[in-house]
């Protein structure tokens, strides 16, 4: 009898411990940037708003995952994807350099579309000589080098779009190429005061998706669940 009630136990406390290491595997740390309005971190609460968290909140528990979000500067957190410092990332372009480390699912969370602002009185779009700022680690101006006589203006990398925004409304800049939804964002909620000129660059869009470290999750059931929630929410992904 002693001998059943010890095996017994001893089962037992195997499945606890398998059912354990099964809840630690379904932990994951993703990264991602702050920029709003898609990611928008918040210092003082140290968390998350904005429409693509929506997006992931809901694919998370639906898969049935616990996930951590980290805050990293853009040009670290590119730097740490061949690192295999987390499980995860968003919003990321594809690109093969990088699916080398990450399997990326097959449905976007946003698809990004460029403008370049300029000040209203700017009568003619020409950036020939023009002082144009840029997200540092982000390279949408050297896509578009044929528009604009972009090949002849000088750039400047600065790190976030709120300094890019920042410096054009001080007439530090002449002109700032980014995405057009973050750049109508930050003017109208730190700089409502200053009108520009938005150019649309209609020829170009960049869909960024949710990626994983390689051999991290069934990226299969993660599509299945994106899909799902797509049918369901189509307004997540229109923006």
């Amino acid at each position: 009898m002693f001998n059943i009630a010890k095996l017994f136990a001893l089962l037992v406390l195997f499945s606890l411990m398998v059912n354990s290491n099964v809840k630690a595997a379904q932990q994951l740390t993703c990264a991602t940037t702050h920029y709003p309005p898609y990611t928008t971190f918040d210092k003082a609460t140290n968390t998350f708003i904005g429409s693509d968290i929506t997006l992931l909140q809901m694919l998370f528990e639906r898969i049935n995952l616990e996930v951590k979000i980290v805050n990293l500067p853009w040009a670290r957190l590119k730097k740490e994807i061949k690192k295999n410092s987390y499980d995860c990332y968003f919003s990321l372009g594809k690109f093969p350099h990088r699916e080398k480390y990450l399997d990326y699912t097959s449905t976007p969370t946003h698809i990004t579309r460029i403008a370049v602002f300029t000040p209203k009185n700017n009568k003619k779009l020409d950036l020939t000589k023009k002082v144009v700022g840029v997200h540092r680690g982000i390279n949408f101006h050297l896509d578009i080098t044929d528009l604009h006589q972009l090949e002849n203006a000088t750039f400047k990398k600065l790190p976030s779009n709120d300094i890019l925004f920042k410096m054009l409304s001080h007439q530090r800049l002449d002109a700032v190429i980014t995405s057009k939804v973050v750049g109508e964002y930050v003017l109208k909620l730190h700089h409502p005061e200053f009108v520009a000129n938005i150019t649309d660059i209609t020829n170009y869009q960049l869909p960024t998706y949710i990626a994983f470290k390689k051999q991290t999750i069934d990226i299969s059931m993660v599509n299945n669940a994106l899909l799902k929630i797509k049918a369901t929410h189509p307004q997540l992904f229109e923006k």
